[in-house]
């Protein structure tokens, strides 16, 4: 009769066990959906990241166009230099001509007169008067 006592309170033992585990179980999962795995929690803990990632987009959009500007004024500002190269290389071709005409004393036939130099001085522009 021990004997079987003893098997039930084996068997008592084991299926309270049972029952034991089963309730601490129940109760670390609920822990741990109320304070881990909680969609408020996972939304407040997202909540920030979208404004985080739009203002890192924003700011690489802007770097890039500051990068932009930055690389078109440098292209302007050579460019005006070239243009101002240009316009004083032609402003020296001007005069280098027009000393040219006035030592012309020769009799060949092709005389530039004070108005052909006028009219040449019209057409270019005010010395100087190119890029500003």
């Amino acid at each position: 009769m021990l004997g079987l006592l003893d098997k039930i309170g084996t068997t008592a033992a084991a299926i309270a066990g049972l029952i034991v585990g089963a309730a601490v179980t129940f109760s670390l999962l609920g822990l741990y959906d109320a304070w881990i795995d909680d969609p408020a929690v996972a939304s407040a803990a997202r909540q920030g990241f979208v404004a985080a990632s739009e203002k890192q987009a924003l700011q690489g959009q802007v770097d890039e166009m500051r990068r932009q500007f930055k690389l078109a004024e440098a292209v302007a500002e050579s460019e005006r230099a070239r243009a101002e190269a240009a316009n004083r290389e032609a402003d020296n071709a001007g005069k280098q001509y027009e000393a040219a005409v006035a030592a012309d004393t020769g009799d060949d036939g092709c005389r530039v007169s004070s108005g052909d130099l006028d009219w040449l001085r019209k057409s270019r522009g005010a010395a100087g008067g190119g890029v500003k």
